[in-house]
């Protein structure tokens, strides 16, 4: 790469890197207004993009490892975007009627017992990782299952912010796929269809499940703990070749 080229890139870099830090300062200070903090929001996708794109040319043209400027970029916009949208979307719990108790707005139904939902009470569930998929074919269905509820089909997330969310999760070939697409309310579908039509191949799972099933782990004569890992083993591919849906025989 011409050194100009570089440092162009480089520097183009460092621009979109300023612009996030200021906007993650304007987040975390006090005094907000409502419209200051929308208008800051639309932009977020413009710093990433002008990141990406110098990011990219430097990582396919350059023979220096960018990859540490990436992941800490990606960790600073992702932490930065989610606490926009905390403030732009905040999700409160229903409190109890102020002239009433919990005890007193369980008694009022004797047919729901104290742990249903219409009981008031509420119970704080830990948060779900979104999660990861590096293109390895026996770990798409959870992936894909779990992505479709909590992002794809999640109605108070925009387009612009599930691709977000999309290009965080994957890694690797995955990733390699959606790269050149920039982050856009039509890319988004695109994205995720491009992604689906490569990976979403239920013989190739099958088969890959298989190919897993026949590699036994070695079993000891007398030694309990490797049959049950045996065990284990066979249950847990025959239950996923029986997730996708393909009838299996002994």
């Amino acid at each position: 790469m011409d050194s100009s080229r570089r440092q162009q890139l480089v520097r183009q870099k460092a621009v979109a890197k300023s612009c996030l830090t200021r906007m993650q300062t304007f987040i975390e200070t006090g005094d907000r207004k409502l419209n200051d903090i929308r208008v800051r929001f639309e932009e977020l996708p413009n710093i990433f993009n002008k990141f990406e794109a110098a990011q990219s040319e430097l990582e396919l043209s350059d023979d220096t490892d960018h990859s540490v400027d990436r992941q800490h970029f990606e960790e600073q916009y992702f932490e930065v975007n989610a606490r926009f949208n905390e403030l732009l979307h905040p999700m409160v719990d229903p409190p109890f009627s102020r002239h009433s108790s919990p005890h007193s707005s369980m008694s009022g139904n004797n047919n729901h017992s104290p742990q249903s939902p219409a009981s008031g009470i509420n119970i704080k569930l830990p948060l779900i990782t979104l999660p990861t998929f590096e293109g390895e074919t026996c770990s798409w269905l959870h992936y894909r299952d779990t992505f479709e509820a909590l992002i794809v089909n999640n109605s108070t997330l925009f387009n612009v912010q599930k691709m977000h969310y999309f290009i965080a999760s994957l890694k690797n070939e995955a990733k390699d796929l959606v790269s050149n697409l920039q982050i856009t309310y039509e890319n988004f579908l695109v994205a995720w269809q491009l992604v689906t039509q490569r990976y979403n191949n239920q013989r190739l799972i099958a088969m890959m499940h298989a190919k897993h099933l026949c590699q036994m782990p070695p079993v000891k004569t007398g030694d309990a703990s490797s049959v049950r890992k045996l065990i284990n083993h066979v249950s847990s591919r025959m239950s996923a070749l029986h997730a996708v849906s393909l009838k299996v025989t002994f």
